[in-house]
């Protein structure tokens, strides 16, 4: 089979084309045929050496996919052989998804939604359990208002979707430019007013007066500036949930005077323990996120296709996320 592999930390440069045995499978996995992968974040920092890349086992990246399965092992019984899938494989798969076959746990792999091509269902697994899982923490109704610092990228897209299923009206979000603006206007159906750009000097000043007032809720799924100004706008007894890094000493403070929560989103956690119980939380969330887009209930995710799995494109979508140049998900068919 072909895969995409990392020579060695570093540069998007040290990418290279592979052509390896297909896994073998092992009790409790099924095969499956990748037909889609998507791109996250996470992958340049892994690609990069920095601590996110510490529960990697494999020198080929990619956590998300959509495929079809290939092969079932006999302790199985969700699946057959053809049944299209998706999932988030975590560390615990037989490689990452820059490749064409994967072997997968059971419990990480869910039915693919009808209404979805491949290509969107692969832009899913990652962004969508992200920020499911970061509503959940923070449970979101139709009287709140929430932030959310990051709108247009894969985790901020699935938020707003996912806000507004849950009867969300008061949303404000981050745009850095013109075509981050667009984007939230065009896909997901969001007023220019409840955009504002975060490189503005008054910019906390700004979604205080949008809101009229201080938010119920904040979601940070930038870090940094922007974490701090998730505190620094979150309304007395409000929640804050995080995907970046804790809040420091000073943020820390704000959020004592307001009595704030503040909750931390790491996708990966389940896939931590060694009780599989845990590892089914996620074929849940795919469930219940399939159901809202077979259902019509949520729009589908906005994609780009950057190509077929090749070097090039694993080489562009790098770029292209460690310039921050993401609006929604990039796509690689395989």
């Amino acid at each position: 089979m072909k895969a995409i592999i990392l020579r060695e930390y570093g540069s998007a440069d040290n990418f290279e084309l592979a052509a390896l045995p297909i896994p073998a499978i092992q009790k409790g996995q099924v095969k499956i045929k990748i037909k889609a992968t998507s791109f996250n974040p996470v992958d340049y920092q892994v690609r990069k050496g920095l601590p996110e890349g510490k529960f990697v086992r494999s020198n080929i990246l990619g956590k998300d996919l959509s495929g079809i399965v290939d092969e079932v092992a006999e302790d199985v019984d969700q699946f057959k052989k053809g049944d299209e899938v998706f999932s988030y494989v975590c560390h615990l798969a037989s490689s990452g998804t820059y490749t064409e076959y994967v072997c997968v746990p059971a419990a990480l792999v869910a039915k693919k939604p009808v209404s979805l091509t491949h290509e969107q269902a692969a832009a899913v697994p990652v962004a969508g359990i992200t920020a499911w899982m970061a509503l959940d923490k923070v449970k979101p109704g139709k009287s709140t208002s929430i932030f959310i610092a990051g709108g247009a990228g894969g985790v901020g897209t699935f938020a707003i979707l996912f806000a507004k299923q849950f009867g969300v009206e008061k949303i404000v979000t981050t745009a850095g430019n013109e075509k981050s603006l667009n984007f939230l206007v065009q896909n997901l159906q969001l007023k220019k007013e409840q955009i504002i750009n975060y490189r503005d000097d008054d910019f906390i000043k700004k979604a205080i007066e949008i809101n009229g007032g201080y938010f119920d809720i904040t979601l940070d799924l930038v870090g940094g500036t922007m974490l701090s100004a998730c505190c620094n706008l979150l309304a007395i007894d409000g929640n804050i949930a995080s995907v970046t890094d804790p809040p420091g000493k000073n943020d820390f403070e704000i959020l004592f005077q307001k009595n704030g929560s503040f909750h931390s989103v790491g996708a990966n956690a389940y896939s931590l323990s060694n009780d599989q119980e845990y590892w089914k939380i996620y074929q849940r969330m795919l469930h219940l996120i399939a159901a809202l887009f077979d259902s019509y209930k949520i729009n589908k995710p906005p994609i780009n296709i950057l190509g077929p799995l090749s070097v090039e494109t694993v080489k562009k979508a790098h770029e292209l996320l460690e310039t921050n140049s993401a609006q929604g998900k990039f796509i690689m068919t395989c």
